[in-house]
C-alpha cells in the first residue's frame, strides 16, 4: 500500500478521541497523585535535558495551573474542537514538562511526547469532531495511509527496541526482575504469588515474548482478538504491580490502529461527504516529515552501539530507546571541591544542595552528576570563588559489588558534555561484569 493513498480514517479518529481523555487523565492524576507537587512545587532546581535550562522556570504553585490548562487542552483535543491548535499547544506545554525535568525519566513519558507530536501533522478532526459540527473543518472520511502507519509503525518501534533490550544476560536471568518482584511481596491479593522462586522467571521470558509477538499477534485477524485479552492481563499487571502510571492504557488505546475499519465504524460512523486530496506541496511536506521521523525512531535506540562501553552501566544511549525497565542500580555520591585561590579542598554531600528526590540520580546517571557539578561550580562562581569540582560516585548494577563510576581526577566544572560519543570520565569498569 502505497503510504500516501487514501484510506479510511475511522481509526484515527477513534485514537483522538481515547487520546485525548488519556492525556487528560494522566495530567489530573499527576495533580491528584502528588507527582505535580513533588516534581515542580517542593523542588528548588529540576535537572533538565541539556540544553533546555531555560525550563527551570517551571516551578511553583502555578505548575498546578499549567496542568489544569493541559486537561482542558486534551479535552478540547479529544472532542476535536480547534484541533489544530489545541493539538499545537498541548505538544508544546507536554514538550516542556517532559524536558524540564529529566531525573524523573520513563519512558511512558516520551511516549506520550511523540504521539503529542504526531497527531500535530494528522488530520483526526475530520470525522466525529466539533470542528466539522461546527462547520470549522471541511469533513472526510479519508485520509492518507501514512497518518495511520506511522501510529502502527511507532508501536513497532516500542515493542521491537524493547524486546531487543531484554536480550541481554542479566534479564535473562531474570536478575534484575527478582529485585522488583521482591520489594511488591507485599502487595494484595497477588504478594504472595510473587515469592514464588518461579514467578521472576515466568515474568522476564513472558515479558520478551510479549514484546515480540504481540504486533504479529494483532495484525493477524484470526489471533487479534485473543492477543488485545492477553495484552490487557499483561499491562493490568504490569500497571498492578510496578505502578506505571498511564503507559499500560496509553498502550492499550494504540491498538485500535489494529481493528479493522468496519469494527472502528460501529463507535465511529460514516457521515455524508467527499474526501479532498491534498495539494502536491503538502505531500512534499509530508514525505520529509515521515521519513525523518522513522529514521530518528530507528536512529535513537540504536546509537548505543557506536558509543564505547555497556549502555546498561555508562546510560549513554539509555534514553529515548525503549531500554524499559531494564536494570536494578543504586548508588551514593559526594563532590570535593578545590579552591584554585589557595588549594583549599572541602567536600559536599549532594544532600546538602540538592533535594531528596534527586540523590540517585546524582550518583548513577553520569549526565545528572555532571550537571551537578555545573551547578556547583557556577554557584561558587557567584560567590567569588574559582573553584574545580570532581565527582566520587559508587554505583550497583544488579547486586553485583559497588563500583567506581566516575574518574575522581577529571574536574567535571571545566569539561563538555558528548551527547553521541563517549565521555572518557565515565569509567568503564564495570563492562565485562555485564556482557
Amino acid at each position: 500500500m502505497q503510504l500516501w493513498n487514501p484510506v479510511n480514517n475511522s481509526r484515527l479518529i477513534a485514537f483522538r478521541v481515547l487520546f485525548g481523555m488519556v492525556m487528560a487523565m494522566e495530567c489530573i492524576g499527576s495533580i491528584a497523585n502528588g507527582e505535580v507537587n513533588r516534581r515542580f512545587i517542593h523542588t528548588h532546581y529540576n535537572f533538565t535535558f541539556i540544553g533546555f535550562d531555560c525550563l527551570n522556570v517551571l516551578h511553583g504553585k502555578m505548575m498546578y495551573a499549567y496542568f489544569g490548562v493541559m486537561v482542558l487542552v486534551a479535552l478540547l483535543v479529544s472532542v476535536g474542537l480547534f484541533y489544530r491548535v489545541t493539538s499545537v499547544i498541548l505538544a508544546i506545554m507536554w514538550s516542556a514538562v517532559y524536558l524540564s525535568d529529566k531525573s524523573q525519566y520513563n519512558n511512558h513519558y516520551y511516549l506520550f511526547l511523540l504521539l503529542c507530536w504526531l497527531m500535530v501533522f494528522v488530520p483526526a478532526n475530520k470525522r466525529f469532531s466539533l470542528d466539522t459540527y461546527l462547520k470549522n473543518k471541511e469533513p472526510a472520511n479519508e485520509c492518507h495511509a501514512w497518518h495511520i502507519n506511522i501510529f502502527i509503525f511507532q508501536i513497532v518501534v516500542v515493542y521491537l527496541f524493547a524486546a531487543i533490550a531484554k536480550m541481554n544476560n542479566d534479564w535473562l536471568h531474570a536478575i534484575p526482575v527478582r529485585t522488583w518482584l521482591y520489594h511488591k511481596t507485599g502487595l494484595p491479593y497477588i504478594g504472595y504469588f510473587l515469592r514464588n522462586p518461579i514467578v521472576p522467571w515466568i515474568v522476564a521470558y513472558g515479558g520478551l515474548l510479549f514484546d515480540l509477538m504481540i504486533v504479529p499477534a494483532m495484525l493477524y485477524s484470526k489471533t487479534r482478538w485473543a492477543a488485545f485479552g492477553v495484552a490487557i492481563c499483561f499491562h493490568a499487571f504490569n500497571s498492578y504491580v510496578f505502578e506505571i502510571g498511564m503507559f499500560p492504557l496509553m498502550a492499550l488505546v494504540l491498538f485500535v490502529f489494529f481493528f479493522s475499519n468496519n469494527f472502528i465504524e460501529r463507535f465511529v460512523p460514516r457521515i455524508d461527504c467527499t474526501s479532498n486530496q491534498m495539494a502536491p506541496k503538502v505531500f512534499l511536506l509530508e514525505k520529509i516529515f515521515v521519513c525523518l521521523y522513522i529514521f530518528v525512531q530507528i536512529g535513537l535506540p540504536l546509537r548505543h552501539l557506536f558509543i564505547k562501553g555497556n549502555v546498561t552501566w555508562t546510560e549513554e544511549g539509555h534514553r529515548l530507546s525503549w531500554r524499559m525497565m531494564l536494570r536494578s542500580k543504586s548508588g551514593v555520591s559526594h563532590f570535593k571541591i578545590v579552591n584554585h585561590a589557595n588549594d583549599s579542598t572541602w567536600y559536599i554531600q549532594p544532600s546538602e544542595v540538592f533535594d531528596s528526590s534527586h540523590l540517585m540520580e546524582i550518583a548513577v546517571l553520569p549526565d545528572v552528576t555532571w550537571q551537578a557539578a555545573q551547578y556547583l561550580k557556577l554557584d561558587y562562581q557567584k560567590k567569588q570563588m574559582d573553584v574545580a569540582v570532581f565527582a566520587i560516585n559508587f554505583v550497583r548494577l544488579n547486586h553485583r559489588d559497588p563500583t567506581l563510576f566516575i574518574d575522581t581526577t577529571v574536574n567535571l566544572g571545566i569539561v563538555k558534555w558528548k551527547c553521541f560519543k563517549h565521555n572518557e570520565w565515565i569509567l568503564l569498569d564495570d563492562q565485562k561484569k555485564n556482557d
